[in-house]
């Protein structure tokens, strides 16, 4: 029995849900498929390797522009030497890698999979045009979620239903002892950006009546603007901002909360959502992108408009006002997570694509049935 040689790319410059998306994949793959993963960023490339034994790591020189012909050709020749049965794009926008799929898209009878994780929008025009063209090219085209899909199709001028859904589940979580205080506390767990909406979680926790308090898990550059906002809120003693290293599991630690609050502006399928679901938490989220093909308004958790703070601290009030309910909703939530998003349904839809792609005769080669 052979290997299934799968590359991975990523522009991604920093660890973000994307990469959090990849490297559970990775890690989960069965052993016959043999990854390399390739990137521009040496950080992500290791962190990314790091999940999965024996996979190899290669850094490239990112693609700037449409003139910086030198760095497509590179990538070219490097996506050629790999010999990949199947080359995988994972973007974290609608508008990443597409230097990178343009040279690929150059190679007679290459695979090619492309996984959006997000709905933000191609950047430009030119950038529409050239997804557009390359999407004529790819073997693939799946997103986290189906709002994603129907998103990207309309802001990119591709055909309706022309983007898969193809969801991202998590492995089970655990439990590992955590610090919280003894009054009802929710958690959020988002990078520190404004598409995340921390700021309106600030706005509506003032809204929120003593004693209920608020962990906040992440890192980024908005932490220095929210500091003051919480201290001009009066909310320094409610509202703590944690640093959780990235070894640390995020979704071992969600067991000890009273529920979960994600008050995104932009999402696409926010996979902590399920790791609070799994962990049996009810979840307070507003409805953007993907985040109600994971929620059940009034059965696993709460969702509420975007840009709302009003309605977001309603519905924290209601979760802490009966605390029996709220854990009904958690569990309802988890029993739905683990029938419909489980890293081993991932698995299992992925294996289906690669086996498509490759057709039945390659595919019994390389699993020995």
């Amino acid at each position: 029995m052979s290997s299934l040689r799968l590359v991975v790319y990523t522009d991604a410059a920093h660890r973000g849900g994307a990469e959090v998306n990849l490297s559970r994949v990775l890690a989960a793959l069965p052993e016959f498929v043999a990854v390399t993963v390739v990137g521009v960023d040496a950080e992500v490339v290791d962190w990314l390797v790091g999940f999965r034994q024996g996979a190899v790591g290669v850094v490239l020189e990112g693609i700037r522009d449409r003139t910086d012909v030198g760095r497509m050709v590179a990538h070219r020749r490097t996506f050629r030497s790999l010999r990949p049965d199947v080359l995988q794009f994972n973007l974290s926008t609608a508008s990443s890698c597409q230097w990178a799929i343009a040279a690929a898209a150059t190679i007679p009878g290459l695979p090619i999979v492309v996984v959006e994780n997000s709905p933000l929008a191609v950047w430009s025009s030119t950038s529409g045009r050239l997804k557009r063209l390359t999407a004529r090219r790819v073997a693939a085209h799946v997103a986290v979620g189906e709002r994603t899909a129907r998103s990207i199709e309309h802001s990119s001028g591709l055909a309706p239903g022309s983007i898969a859904t193809l969801y991202h589940g998590l492995g089970p979580v655990g439990q590992v002892l955590v610090e919280r205080p003894d009054e009802p506390t929710l958690l959020c767990v988002a990078r520190l950006d404004p598409v995340k909406g921390v700021d309106v979680l600030l706005e509506a926790a003032a809204l929120v009546a003593p004693p209920t308090r608020f962990v906040v898990a992440g890192e980024g550059g908005e932490l220095a603007a929210l500091l003051e906002q919480r201290s001009r809120l009066g909310l320094d003693g409610r509202v703590e901002f944690r640093a959780v290293p990235w070894e640390v599991r995020v979704a071992d630690l969600m067991w000890a909360f009273d529920g979960f609050v994600l008050p995104s502006r932009v999402e696409g399928f926010p996979v902590t959502i399920v790791e609070a679901m799994l962990a049996g938490l009810p979840v307070v989220a507003t409805r953007v992108g993907s985040v109600d093909e994971a929620v059940v308004e009034g059965v696993t958790g709460w969702i509420v408009p975007p840009e709302d703070p009003e309605a977001l601290a309603a519905a924290i009030e209601e979760l802490v006002a009966d605390p029996a309910a709220a854990r009904g909703r958690g569990a309802a939530g988890r029993d739905r997570a683990r029938e419909h998003f489980t890293i081993d349904r991932t698995i299992e839809e992925y294996l289906l694509l690669y086996r498509r792609l490759l057709g039945a005769e390659r595919w019994a080669t390389l699993t020995g049935g």
